[in-house]
């Protein structure tokens, strides 16, 4: 039976990168991942340098027909900021995650590194028979400060691209075009051998009526993918002009960076509502990121940019800030922090 017609298990984690592609706002305090020592939660990065703390991972499960037994969660640390690329692995683990609206709780070990720092939590969900793995990863990147008005701190993005962009092929790739041809040209082809046969012209190739349906289909296979090959010769010299167009620069190098103060605020069954859950938030105290945009130069490796708000100076709740980076228009990571007030 067709994959797509089997009702199959979804292990699920909150996806801050899921959401930036459909474009919802995110934190990066991930409400599936906690930080324990002694069984009390800790600020994920207020943490002391080569101590044992506990990761307590939550994993979801979003079918409502099939359990998602035996989904592997590994669980890795990262360098603090947006974009960083060297993992470093704490454990795997296995998780039986009942149907929806159950969830399954998985918690490790983690030493964390003698240097002092800022790490990342991130995790990632596998299952063979995942009916959605687009929503199995997560990170959890937070920091918490105190204020002193201003207050000013340093973030780190990490280039995804330090060397060329990776290759883009026109008119949508070798894959997709064997597909066109395969299935479209060679559909048409044999449809037209079907109608050739309708109208008495059985025997015109000197063949049977089968060998005549495969010869029509491989022909009209064979011109598709000839037709392809030259169209997106023709298309590459345009995409070579767009580029010196912009000064050299590729798009996959230009990053982008928002700050909000979105929270996000889960419900379950007849409670939840997109539009209460996902409901965008400003910034709750003058805020902003220097520079908010930049073009990576060949071969830098990452880049420091200013967190910036006027926090007030009497007392009151913490002010909590996403800073989001996109680079190339799709997301790269993120850092939230929160900016404690006296009182």
């Amino acid at each position: 039976m067709p994959g797509h017609l089997i009702r199959k298990p979804d292990p699920c984690i909150y996806s801050q990168f899921l959401l930036m592609q459909l474009n919802q706002p995110v934190t990066w305090d991930n409400p599936d991942v906690r930080i324990l020592s002694g069984g009390v939660e800790q600020y994920t990065y207020d943490l002391t340098a080569d101590t044992e703390y506990t990761v307590e991972i939550t994993v979801h499960n979003s079918s409502r027909d099939k359990p998602a037994d035996g989904t592997a969660v590994s669980i890795r640390w990262i360098e603090f900021g947006a974009g960083s690329q060297t993992r470093h692995a704490i454990a795997d683990r296995v998780a039986n995650v009942p149907i929806w609206p159950g969830t399954a709780i998985v918690t490790v070990p983690w030493r964390t590194p003698a240097t002092p720092g800022h790490y990342c939590i991130e995790v990632e969900l596998a299952h063979p028979n995942d009916g959605n793995p687009t929503n199995n990863l997560g990170w959890n990147n937070t920091q918490v400060h105190a204020a002193q008005s201003p207050v000013d701190r340093s973030i780190r993005i990490f280039n995804r691209y330090p060397r060329d962009c990776p290759p883009v092929d026109e008119g949508g790739g070798p894959y997709l075009d064997y597909r066109r041809a395969i299935y479209g040209w060679g559909a048409l082809g044999a449809i037209g051998a079907l109608l050739y046969a309708h109208v008495g012209h059985e025997g015109g190739m000197g063949h049977s009526y089968a060998v005549s349906v495969l010869a029509f289909y491989a022909i009209a296979a064979a011109a598709g993918l000839v037709f392809y090959r030259l169209h997106n010769e023709r298309l590459r010299p345009r995409a070579a002009v767009a580029r010196a167009a912009t000064g050299g620069h590729a798009d996959c190098h230009r990053v982008e960076v928002t700050v909000d103060s979105y929270e996000f605020d889960d419900a379950t069954g007849k409670d939840f509502h997109p539009d209460t859950v996902f409901a965008g938030r400003t910034v709750v105290w003058p805020a902003h990121v220097d520079p908010p945009s930049f073009i990576f130069q060949p071969g830098e490796a990452f880049r420091d940019v200013t967190f910036h708000t006027d926090a007030p100076d009497d007392p009151g709740p913490p002010g909590h800030f996403n800073i989001n980076v996109r680079q190339g228009g799709e997301p790269s990571g993120g850092v939230t922090l929160t900016i404690t007030r006296g009182g």
